[in-house]
């Protein structure tokens, strides 16, 4: 899968959680459960993250792509040391007699 290909889904996946995003507020609107003054912020806040959510996924993977393969590795390593430093430790388990 090329990260074309990947980048495409993920903006056809928005567009659609959008779309429906959209359509409850509508539905929402017309029941008289969002009131019409706070149906515009529903949807520039939809909006909004939409388009956070478009733009990041797209900056991190051209700089990742832009980094050379010593960088990818050490970047790599940096997120395994990090998940270990914050995974819980074991606590060794003592028998009854000691």
């Amino acid at each position: 899968m090329s990260v074309s290909t990947l980048m495409h889904s993920w903006v056809v996946l928005l567009g659609s959680l959008a779309t429906i995003a959209v359509i409850l507020t509508a539905f929402g609107l017309m029941l008289r459960i969002v009131k019409p003054a706070d149906a515009l912020n529903h949807i520039g806040a939809i909006l909004g993250i939409v388009i956070v959510l478009m733009i990041i996924p797209g900056v991190l993977v051209s700089a990742w792509l832009g980094m050379a393969l010593w960088q990818q590795i050490a970047l790599g390593v940096v997120g395994i040391g990090i998940l270990q430093w914050f995974r819980p430790k074991r606590r060794a388990r003592h028998r009854k007699g000691d």
